[in-house]
């Protein structure tokens, strides 16, 4: 893991001029942010999409622990792709664009509220719960943005040949504990969850259309081989 991290860095170091034009193109997540903030208010109207399995999930402010690490999660994915693959790294930052875009749209048509619990205790993690009730009103909810980069992430490193199968676990248990701190921490309802995991699919094969048309095809060769 050393060695890997030591070699990702030393690439970097070497081709910082490139890998530097591709991270700021990441710049177009924050402009896309402000729209975020102007619908993240209460507009007259919202709707309430809670399930049976959302009454079923209890608070628990260590979820936040993931919650937050999303933001380290997906720098750290952006580098790598930034560094080692160009392709998929446009891939990944337009399919996280479009989907931000689409989100936005259903937020505006279709806003939901998710009531958040009254948190008690002055300890680390209740403090960083009550952060980020402070800084994200809850109304943009359905589908959850948390949810829909933490799995089209997964799911590029999961299909990523060149990443050995170790470091796609770690990627799904991460992503997998990043989708459940948004039931946990009370900042989505299962609606949210499963609609963001849809998209974030649809992403996916959006923007990777052609090699999944050849995927297929050498499956349906090998067959026929067979």
């Amino acid at each position: 893991m050393r060695d890997r991290l030591k070699n990702l860095f030393l690439q970097a170091y070497r081709d910082y001029k490139n890998v530097t034009l591709r991270l700021l193109l990441l710049s177009s997540i924050g402009v896309q942010s402000k729209i975020y903030v102007l619908l993240n208010n209460y507009r007259g109207k919202v709707y309430h999409i809670q399930s049976p399995i959302d009454i079923l999930i209890p608070f628990n402010k260590y979820f936040i622990v993931p919650y937050i690490y999303w933001y380290i999660y997906l720098g750290f994915v952006f580098f790598y792709y930034a560094v080692y693959d160009e392709k998929k790294y446009y891939k990944l930052l337009a399919g996280v664009n479009l989907g931000m875009m689409i989100c936005f749209v259903i937020y505006y048509f279709y806003p939901t509220y998710v009531p958040r619990p009254q948190v008690y205790g002055d300890d680390i993690f209740a403090n960083m719960v009550r952060f980020i009730y402070e800084r994200d009103n809850p109304y943009n909810c359905f589908p959850s943005i948390h949810v829909l980069d933490s799995v089209l992430f997964a799911v590029y490193i999961n299909r990523d040949e060149t990443i050995d199968v170790k470091y796609k676990l770690y990627s799904m248990v991460i992503s997998f504990s990043i989708v459940l701190s948004t039931l946990y921490v009370k900042q989505h309802y299962f609606y949210d969850a499963v609609s963001a995991a849809i998209l974030a699919y649809t992403m996916y094969v959006v923007f990777n259309y052609k090699e999944i048309v050849e995927f297929f095809k050498k499956r349906v060769l090998v067959y026929i081989k067979e």
